[in-house]
Formats: C-alpha cells, sequence, structure tokens
C-alpha cells in the first residue's frame, strides 16, 4: 500500500519568480498634511534666536589675535550648538528633529554631527564660517517678519529651534572624556571631504608635532585620521581648525570575546581520534567560512581535513591560536565545521564536511604591542583583502566573534562602517575601480552581538544593548538562545538561569537603541549555551550547559566547553557554510534573506507574539512598539538549514534577486530625483488558499540588499546620509484592484478612482515600523482566504547619499537586492508549490513566445 503524501516534506527547490518582474518609474507619492504652527509669536523667537546665536558666535577675532589655523580649502569659521524643542507630551513622535533645510551647503553653514536626546530633542553641532554670518542672521531675520498672505520663509529651518549655543572644548568628543588626563593615546578624527581637506590636516597636525599615522579610513563624506596625543593636546587642535572635524573618538576597543574560562579540558582523546576517523574533508571547491579570531591549532585532528588556510594581519604573529585555556579561534573553527560536537561524539555515522574554514588572526598575541593604529575597521579591511589575495576564487564567508564595549550601539562607529563597506564590496580600492558598484564582490557576515557576562540575576537576565561592531548595518548580526538546561550531576545544588528554548543569557539585543533610527538587532539567533545559577542567584557559565569543540592545546585538551555568543557565531557560520554549499549560485544578499526567512521563534518565545486564532497578540502588552522591542531581543528566531534550501507542497518559498537604478539626475541636471521601482504580480495559489478558508496561514516577507555607508557625525540621527540608497516593500491589500495598488505606491502610476476597503492588519509590524537598516522583514498571520488577495508586491527606493550628494556622481549607480516571500500552511493537506510552479510554467512560456 503506497505511504499517503507527506505534504511537510521538504523536497523541492525554492520558486525563483524574476520572470514576474515589471520595471516602473517611480515618483513619491504626496501627502497632502496640515502643519499646525509651533509658535504663538515668530518675531520674538526670531529675536531671541538672534540674540543667542550672537553671543554663542562672539566676535571674530582680529587677525593678530586669531588663535585658528589657516588651511586651505577651510574657510574659517566658529561651531555653535543648537537643540531643537521637545516635543508635546501626549505626542507620539520620535523626536523633533534638527532640520535638514537648517544647513545652507552653498555658504558652507553645515551640521557637523547631530544626536538624540534622553527628551526626544535633537542637538546638532551647526558650523558658521565667519563670511556668512551676515548670511545666516538675514535669513533668521526673514523668517520673524511679518509674511502677509504669503508662506512665512524658512520656517522649516527654524521653527523647532529652541535654542543656540557656545561649544566647550570637548563638545567635538563623542563620550566622555577627562581633558585632564596625561595620558597619551590613538584619536579618532573625523574629517570633512574633500580628502585634500584630510591630507592637508595632517600636514597641520605634523607641523604643531602631533603624530599622525598613515593608515586612513575612507567614506564619502568622512575621512577617518588616527591622531596619537592627550586628549588636551587633541582638543586644542580641532577647535584651531573649526568646521574640518566633525567628531573625534578615543580609537581603541577593548575586545571582549569571553575567553576566560579557566582550566576546564574535557581531554577526551579517544573521542578526537574516533570521530576524526569518521570525518571526510569538503571537496577542493567547497566554500569557506573565514574567520577573524585569534588564530588555530592547525594541527588539530578535527580541524585540519577542514582548513584551507591560517594566515595572521601580521606575519610576526604567527597563525596558531594564542589565546590560553583552549583558546578561541580553535574552538569557534570547530563549530564552524561541526556544529556542536556533543551530538557527533554520540553517534557512530560518517561525517562529510560541507565547507571548509580558513583563519585570520585579527587580534596580537600577548606580548606583542597593539596594532597601530589601534582601529579593527583598519585592521578587518586589511585582514579581508589579504584572505582574498591569498585565496582569490573561494567561495566565502566571514565570522566574527569578538565585541568592543567603547562605543555606543545607538550610532555607527568606524568599526561597524569598515564592516558595511567590506560586505557591500565598497572598500576604498574597490570604490575606485570602475566596476559598476552592483557588480562589486559582496560579502556575507556573521558578526556576535557582544556578551553578557555573570553576575547576579536581577542583573544578567534583562536584555542588554549590543557591542561594536554588531550595529552593523549589512552584517547579519547573530544573538544567542539556548536548548541546554540540564544541571551538572551529583550534587544539584546549580539550576539553568533560563528554561530550555529561551534567549540565552549571554546575548544582547537592540531593545534600548531608538527603533526609527538603528536596526532591528539581532536577526537571528544560535545556540550559545546556558548559565547556572547558584541559591543566591548568582550567575555564571558552566560546562554542563555549554557546547563541545575542538581546544587548542592539541595534546593535553583536545576538546572543550564553548559558550556565549562567540559559540552563537560560530554555529552562524556552520549553517552558512552549509547553506552556500547547497546553493552557491545564489547572491550573499539572497543567503542573508534565506536565512532570516527560515527562522522560526522557539515555542515560548513565539507564545509572546502568538494570539488567540488568527491573529498575533494584541492590547496594552503587545502594541507595534512592544513587538519591534520583543524583535530587537529575540531576532526573527531560530534558522532551520531545511527550510533555508528547500520548500515542501505546504510551504512554500518565492526568491527574487533583481537589480535597480533608485535614482536618477532630475530634469533641472542638478538634483536628484527617484527613478524606478519593480512590480511583482506574483503566481499566487489563490485556489489551494480559499479552499482552506479560515485555516491559519503565514506569509514571510524578506527584503535583504546591502548599502554603501556614509560615515559622517549626522549618521547618528539621520539614516537616510548614513545609506547609500533604501529600499521598502509594500504587497498589494486585500481588496485592492492592481492600478488602485501601483497609484497608492507611486505618484507616477495612473489612478484608477477606487479605494480598498478598510482591513483590519495582520502584519506584525507593519510597512510603517520599517526606518533602518538593510533588511526588512514583517510577518502576516491570518485567515488563507484573507491572503489569497495579496496577490501583488512592490519594492520602491527611499533616500539615501547617492541620491542627496550629486557631487560624489553616483547618482545613476544601480543597486541590487534579494527578495524572499514564503507561505506556510503547516499540518495541511495543501499543495500550495504546485499551484505556484504552474504558474510560473505560463508565464516563462509567454514571456518566450513574447
Amino acid at each position: 500500500m503506497a505511504e499517503p503524501d507527506n505534504f511537510d516534506t521538504r523536497n523541492r527547490q525554492h520558486i525563483p519568480i524574476d520572470v514576474f518582474r515589471e520595471t516602473a518609474a517611480y515618483t513619491f507619492p504626496s501627502r497632502n498634511q496640515e502643519r499646525k504652527p509651533l509658535r504663538g509669536n515668530y518675531a520674538a523667537h526670531a529675536a531671541l534666536l538672534l540674540d543667542q546665536l550672537a553671543t554663542a558666535l562672539g566676535d571674530v577675532p582680529l587677525p593678530a589675535d586669531d588663535p585658528r589655523l589657516a588651511v586651505q580649502g577651510l574657510k574659517s569659521g566658529t561651531i555653535v550648538e543648537i537643540t531643537t524643542l521637545p516635543p508635546a507630551e501626549d505626542s507620539r513622535t520620535k523626536a523633533v528633529k534638527v532640520p535638514t533645510a537648517l544647513e545652507f551647503p552653498t555658504q558652507d553653514v553645515v551640521v557637523l554631527r547631530s544626536e538624540r536626546n534622553d527628551d526626544r530633542t535633537e542637538s546638532a553641532l551647526l558650523f558658521v564660517p565667519d563670511d556668512a554670518r551676515a548670511f545666516l542672521q538675514g535669513r533668521i531675520s526673514e523668517y520673524g517678519r511679518d509674511p502677509g498672505n504669503q508662506r512665512r520663509p524658512d520656517v522649516e529651518r527654524f521653527e523647532v529651534v529652541e535654542e543656540v549655543r557656545a561649544i566647550d572644548t570637548g563638545s567635538l568628543f563623542t563620550g566622555a572624556v577627562d581633558l585632564a588626563t596625561p595620558d597619551i593615546v590613538w584619536w579618532e578624527l573625523w574629517v570633512r571631504q574633500p580628502v585634500a581637506l584630510a591630507d592637508r590636516l595632517v600636514n597641520a597636525a605634523r607641523n604643531v608635532n602631533i603624530e599622525v599615522h598613515d593608515d586612513r579610513l575612507i567614506f564619502p563624506d568622512t575621512t577617518v585620521l588616527f591622531l596619537h596625543g592627550t586628549a588636551a593636546t587633541v582638543a586644542l587642535f580641532a577647535t584651531r581648525v573649526p568646521g574640518a572635524i566633525t567628531e573625534i573618538r578615543r580609537a581603541t576597543g577593548t575586545i571582549e570575546p569571553f575567553l576566560d574560562r579557566g582550566e576546564t579540558g574535557l581531554g577526551q582523546h579517544d573521542w578526537v581520534v574516533e570521530l576524526s576517523q569518521r570525518v571526510s574533508a569538503p571537496a577542493n571547491d567547497a566554500p569557506v567560512v573565514c574567520m577573524l579570531d585569534t588564530g588555530v591549532a592547525a594541527a588539530h585532528p578535527l580541524i585540519a581535513p577542514g582548513l584551507r588556510g591560517a594566515w595572521a594581519y601580521d606575519a610576526a604573529w604567527g597563525a596558531d591560536d594564542h589565546q590560553p585555556n583552549g583558546g578561541h579561534g580553535t574552538p569557534l573553527a570547530g563549530l564552524v565545521l561541526y556544529g556542536d560536537l556533543e551530538s557527533l561524539m554520540n553517534d557512530a555515522r560518517p561525517v562529510t564536511l560541507t565547507h571548509g574554514a580558513e583563519s585570520m588572526k585579527l587580534l596580537p598575541p600577548h606580548g606583542f604591542p597593539p596594532t597601530k593604529p589601534p582601529s579593527y575597521g583598519v585592521v578587518t579591511q586589511g585582514a579581508v583583502s589579504a584572505v582574498e589575495i591569498e585565496r582569490p576564487d573561494a567561495l566565502r564567508s566571514f565570522c566574527i566573534a569578538t565585541s568592543a564595549t567603547d562605543f555606543p550601539p545607538s550610532r555607527p562607529s568606524t568599526w561597524s562602517g569598515a564592516l558595511d563597506q567590506i560586505i557591500a564590496g565598497a572598500m576604498p580600492g574597490e570604490a575606485d575601480d570602475k566596476v559598476a558598484a552592483f557588480e562589486r564582490p559582496k560579502r556575507l557576515m556573521v558578526v556576535a552581538t557582544g556578551n553578557v557576562s555573570g553576575g547576579m540575576a536581577v542583573d544578567v537576565l534583562p536584555s542588554q544593548p549590543l557591542e561594536d561592531p554588531s550595529q552593523s548595518w549589512n552584517a547579519l548580526t547573530i544573538g544567542g538562545f539556548t536548548r541546554k538546561e540540564q544541571p551538572p550531576a551529583p550534587p544539584p545544588v546549580l539550576q539553568a538561569a533560563v528554561p530550555a528554548n529561551h534567549r540565552s543569557p549571554f546575548s544582547r539585543g537592540s531593545q534600548s537603541l531608538p527603533d526609527d533610527l538603528t536596526p532591528i538587532k539581532p536577526e537571528v539567533l544560535f545556540e550559545a549555551g546556558n548559565m547556572m545559577s547558584d541559591a543566591a542567584g548568582f550567575c555564571g557559565w558552566d560546562p554542563s550547559v555549554s557546547l563541545l569543540s575542538a581546544g587548542s592545546d592539541v595534546a593535553g585538551e583536545p576538546l572543550v566547553p564553548f559558550w556565549a555568543t562567540s559559540a552563537a557565531a560560530g554555529m552562524a557560520g556552520n549553517f552558512v557554510g552549509r547553506l552556500q554549499a547547497a546553493r552557491p549560485d545564489l547572491w550573499p544578499e539572497t543567503h542573508r534573506a534565506l536565512i532570516v526567512d527560515s527562522a522560526r521563534w522557539p515555542e515560548p518565545i513565539r507564545k509572546k507574539f502568538i494570539g488567540t486564532g488568527a491573529h498575533w497578540k494584541t492590547g496594552k502588552a503587545a502594541t507595534k512598539a512592544k513587538k519591534q522591542a520583543m524583535l530587537r531581543e529575540f531576532g526573527y528566531g531560530v534558522p532551520e538549514i531545511g527550510r533555508a534550501v528547500l520548500s515542501a507542497r505546504n510551504d512554500a518559498t518565492l526568491v527574487a534577486q533583481a537589480e535597480l537604478q533608485p535614482f536618477a539626475i532630475g530634469a533641472d541636471g542638478r538634483t536628484g530625483v527617484f527613478n524606478e521601482m519593480h512590480f511583482y504580480d506574483l503566481p499566487w495559489p489563490k485556489t489551494a488558499l480559499e479552499q482552506l478558508e479560515n485555516e491559519i496561514v503565514t506569509m514571510k516577507v524578506t527584503l535583504s540588499y546591502f548599502i554603501e555607508p556614509n560615515l559622517t557625525g549626522k549618521a547618528a540621527t539621520r539614516p537616510d546620509t548614513y545609506r547609500s540608497f533604501g529600499l521598502r516593500f509594500d504587497m498589494k491589500k486585500r481588496t485592492e484592484t492592481s492600478a488602485r495598488f501601483r497609484s497608492r505606491i507611486s505618484a507616477s502610476q495612473a489612478k484608477d478612482g477606487t479605494e480598498a476597503d478598510g482591513e483590519t492588519s495582520c502584519w506584525l509590524l507593519g510597512p510603517k515600523a520599517i526606518q533602518a537598516g538593510s533588511l526588512h522583514c514583517d510577518l502576516w498571520r491570518g485567515r488563507a482566504i484573507d491572503l489569497a488577495g495579496h496577490d501583488a508586491i512592490a519594492v520602491y527606493p527611499v533616500g539615501g547619499w547617492w541620491k542627496s550628494h550629486v557631487g560624489q556622481k553616483r547618482v545613476a549607480d544601480k543597486a541590487r537586492y534579494a527578495l524572499v516571500i514564503s507561505i506556510s500552511a503547516p499540518g495541511q493537506q495543501v499543495d500550495l508549490y504546485s499551484e505556484i510552479t504552474t504558474l510560473v510554467d505560463a508565464k516563462e512560456i509567454e514571456v518566450l513566445l513574447g
């Protein structure tokens, strides 16, 4: 008797839908919004601003008394600080923003840096050249005059400005700084473009006996220089070149890879030998995961079969794993190649490696001086370039399991910005090539969130903020969950800090960061181990709830416990290697999207999102803001490799990979405008969905692309100045006509005069919740018959520096993206897949026949 069909079996390739893509002109749809005046007396407000500005600027110094250095290309001027007014107490506004229009670029009146304040105001450092003072004062005066029947001039510039004040010596520094400390350290100076200005600033600094390193990081609007001196010396130099420097940061990072483990190795040589005899090496052309870490024990019997290369950023360091107590790079390599060794040690089946590993030592061993400059951005870019020179043709991803604690994750750092450049194929040498942006090599990189150390449970268990560089937009940021809760025995004096299938207590998140300015991080979770808690409530790591991996002391302790988000990053590397081995034809953007699409929350976490019936949880405890906060703690769940690689009959995944030109030069020949978008009339399984009627189904949409970063002082409050371009998606509403859908998305599309019926939102977040980042994901949950009407999707651009910075000559560049849509009816005897592929086949024949 034939076995019944199993509709849940994953044995079908994902479905490409590129044939359904239609390119259309895109114009941002204007929306009429009534403005409410924010000032009762504009004349008085203008007078106050003029008075504050005069006080903040002070008098222009006489030439003989002017301490400012003469630097070619830099106007003499003064920096003032402006602050916006706070929003009304009952306002739902995230913050009153510093207006983009506040700047007058032709006068070189520019915002150097902006930041969000706790009271929902924003502050900015504004550079005012001496020869632009009268101009700025005149514009404020005009703003205050009675406009009669005309629109008040410059209201969008000055209305929200609450205060203008002078800056102090430390205002350009990010974070607290003690100007009295005598310590001589490295500093990052963020210098405005052009690069020639940075070159002249180097000469000016050296002329006053400040050491400047030859290495630098280059972004479209900023060159990062590295100066060696005391805080007071650097601050004094900055005050002598006002307008050249947008901010100053301490150029060091406290690497915290959670290495202090003590003497805990398991020393099971017979296990290692037995397993190594079952291992088959990966194919020569198999993909590799390159670990940027502490080196590797290349002779380890479990590492050697899969190791494809081991190097160091500085050859004098050696390529071995220098970390004590079992190493760090070696156990990371063990997880990358095998995953958690515990299950393999309890098995007897052959193990065929699908992918290899590479090791690039990024961190100097003990006794070696720190890298100069101590910039992990510079070192990481150099390490990536060195690996690709050694083995140029490998299909490669990267894994970083270290983090720094110096910089707040609420804004990009030079390290996170450097990662974004690496991933986008936009490192300085690559960006200079005459290769189109979308054709440059893209790279997939997984980065750990950073770790929470042990301590009292009341302090450890609440989620803590990310560590640098895991705020990187383009990286796939890895948090931790755990299935491990078995205490050591005997005696049972300890208990697991969290139950199985919860967020690991080691893992960090982004729920404390501004959700309109920062990406949702982490995107996904992997096994990170648990902590054990004693009777007093103290939590700490324990080998019984850690992962098992290879150790660097091959002769003494070849197996060691490994835990925290370093372990999660290693598990993520293993997942990426397997996915790239299964689908080497797909882009890195697509691999990233498939990883997120395949993720599902463990049941205890899922219950925090799912209500009764077809709905997400609602009420005060489950607002859109609360749901986004939960996403920023748990990500989109734990990825499943079977789901990432293959579809099932009742769980189909649609994939598109496309190039798009988001912007173009406008009719005036001087400004950037929106250019094009993509529509997909989807091959939708309407018949199958209608047959399911009121059964609950889910849809997940993931849009993935890589931006080129523009690291400026304004990036913390203006995501559109950091990204080169942005993309968004929107789906056709259930009762919406195709024509109405198109006209709603773009003003350039013809309107048909109809309106969609109001409908209860089945989306977890909804399109308005998507702000920052280069990966956007949302979930739809509802009745199958309702999903049948959501049969079209649009991908359209939002602003970025390619559009706003026309002088960079990137406005006509093409971008590329991956779009993944999955429809799932788990447990249902319904063939969604076949209905979709039938429609795809018909469309391909239609296109072929013209």
